[in-house]
C-alpha cells in the first residue's frame, strides 16, 4: 500500500538527520500545484549548491494572536491530561484558528478527536498534520495517530506502513509494541506501487484515480506526460485533495502501461507557507551488459514557514530512479530508487521580536540555525550491479552499498 503525500523511506531517514533538535514533540499519539510542472531537463538541471532566490518574508504574526495559539495549545493539552476529550478537541481547533494550519495544533487535533471516538476528524487532522510537518517528532507522532486510527476500523496491512514510518522517524518503544501487537499480517507489509497490472493508457489512469481516498471526488484526473525515454510516461494524479499531488513512473509492457516507480510528490495547499516544487531533470539511456538501462533524475524542493514559532524550513532533494528495459515477455522493472542528495536548514523567520516570543519560548527550536548536507554517488556497472557511496554527511546505511539491478 502506498500512503499519499508521503516521502520514501530512504527519505524519511535522512530527514531524522536533517531536524535533530528541532521543534517540541505533541502530546498526540506520544505516547504542483494543481501539478508541478515537468520542466525542460535544460532549463530545471539546477544543483543543490545553486543559490535560492530571495525568500518573501510573510506578515508577522500579531502578538495578541500568538498568545491566543500558545493559550488554546495550553488548554488544549490541559484538557487531554485529564482525558477531556472533547474539550481538547475544542482547545486545539481554537489553536488552529489563530493559526491555521500548525502542525502541531494538527497533531495533538488528531490524537484527541481519536481519543473522543471520532476518526474521521482524527484522520484528516492527522494527515493535514504529516504533510505540514518536516519535524520528525511532531510527523512520527501523527503517522502513529493514523496508524490507530486505521488499526480501530481493522486496516491492520494500512496501520502497520504507518507504524513503520513513525518508527523510521523516531524510534519509541510504544509504536514498536503496538506494531508487535498486529502479528504476523502486520509485519509482512510493505508499501507498494498501484496499478502494476498492465492495462490501457485510459485504464491506468482510471486505476490510479481509484487508489487514494479523496476528500475532493471531483478533483482534476489522473494525467500523463512524456518522461524522456520511449515507451515511458509520466503520470501525475490527485491525491486526498487537490494539493496534494504524486508523480509516478508508467513503462509500457507486453501487455500494456503499468507503473513502474514512485518519483514523487507535491503538497501545495495555498496557506501555512508551504510551498514544494518537483520536476524530472534528465533522462539517459545507456547499453549495460547487454540491457537497455535508463536512469530519471528528479528534483524537489521545499519551503516551510511556521508562523507560530517564527522559524523556516528550506529542503531540497535530488533523487534517482533506474529501470532496465524488458524484452519480449520480460517486464520492464526499476529496481534502484535512490535519494542522491539533500540538503537542510532551519533558521530564525525574523518577522517577530523577541518580546514577542515569550509566550512560546518552550516551543522554540534550540541551536538554530540547523543545517544538514547529505550525498551519495552511484555507479552503475555493466554487471548489473549499482555501487551506492556516501559522498557527504551520514546517509542512511541501508540506502548504501552494492544495489543488484538484474
Amino acid at each position: 500500500m502506498r500512503i499519499s503525500g508521503l516521502a520514501a523511506p530512504v527519505l524519511v531517514a535522512v530527514v531524522v538527520a536533517a531536524a535533530c533538535g528541532s521543534k517540541k514533540e505533541p502530546a498526540g499519539g506520544s505516547a504542483a500545484p494543481p501539478v508541478a510542472a515537468l520542466a525542460d531537463a535544460a532549463a530545471a538541471a539546477a544543483t543543490p549548491d545553486a543559490a535560492a532566490p530571495p525568500r518573501a518574508k510573510p506578515a508577522p504574526i500579531t502578538k495578541a494572536v500568538r498568545a491566543e495559539y500558545k493559550q488554546r495549545l495550553s488548554a488544549g493539552r490541559k484538557a487531554a491530561k485529564a482525558t477531556r476529550w472533547s474539550d481538547a478537541t475544542t482547545e486545539f481547533e481554537a489553536a488552529l484558528v489563530a493559526i491555521p494550519g500548525d502542525d502541531r495544533a494538527l497533531g495533538e487535533l488528531s490524537w484527541a478527536a481519536f481519543s473522543a471516538g471520532d476518526h474521521d476528524r482524527a484522520r484528516k487532522a492527522g494527515r493535514a498534520s504529516v504533510l505540514a510537518a518536516t519535524d520528525p517528532k511532531i510527523k512520527a507522532a501523527s503517522l502513529y495517530n493514523l496508524g490507530r486510527v486505521e488499526e480501530a476500523g481493522s486496516k491492520i496491512a494500512e496501520a502497520a506502513v504507518l507504524y513503520r514510518q513513525s518508527l523510521a522517524l523516531r524510534p519509541n518503544k510504544i509504536v514498536e509494541d503496538r506494531l508487535a501487537k498486529l502479528g504476523k499480517d502486520g509485519a509482512a507489509v510493505a508499501a507498494a506501487l498501484p496499478c502494476t497490472t498492465p492495462a490501457t493508457e485510459a485504464a491506468l489512469c482510471a486505476c490510479l484515480d481509484a487508489s487514494v481516498e479523496r476528500d475532493e471526488p471531483d478533483a482534476a484526473a489522473c494525467t500523463l506526460a512524456p518522461a524522456g525515454a520511449p515507451d515511458f510516461q509520466i503520470a501525475t494524479f490527485v491525491a486526498t485533495t487537490a494539493s496534494e499531488q504524486e508523480m509516478v513512473l508508467v513503462a509500457r509492457q507486453a501487455a500494456g502501461w503499468a507503473v513502474v516507480a514512485h518519483l514523487g510528490y507535491v503538497y501545495n495547499p495555498g496557506m501555512m507557507g508551504i510551498s514544494e516544487e518537483w520536476s524530472l531533470t534528465e533522462t539517459k539511456e545507456e547499453t549495460l551488459g547487454g540491457k537497455q538501462v535508463v536512469r530519471f533524475a528528479a528534483s524537489k524542493s521545499r519551503s516551510d514557514t511556521d508562523m507560530g514559532v517564527d522559524e523556516f524550513e528550506t529542503e531540497n532533494h535530488e533523487s534517482l530512479v533506474v529501470c532496465v528495459r524488458g524484452a519480449a515477455d520480460v517486464a520492464t522493472t526499476c529496481p534502484l530508487d535512490v535519494l542522491t542528495s539533500y540538503t537542510y536548514l532551519r533558521d530564525r523567520l525574523g518577522v517577530a521580536e523577541d518580546e514577542d516570543m515569550k509566550d512560546v519560548a518552550d516551543l522554540l527550536t534550540k541551536g538554530l540555525p540547523i543545517r544538514t548536507e547529505l550525498a551519495v554517488s552511484v555507479e552503475l556497472g555493466a554487471d548489473g550491479i549499482a555501487k551506492v557511496r556516501a559522498v557527504r554527511g551520514n546517509p542512511e546505511s541501508s540506502t548504501l552499498g552494492d544495489k543488484k539491478l538484474w
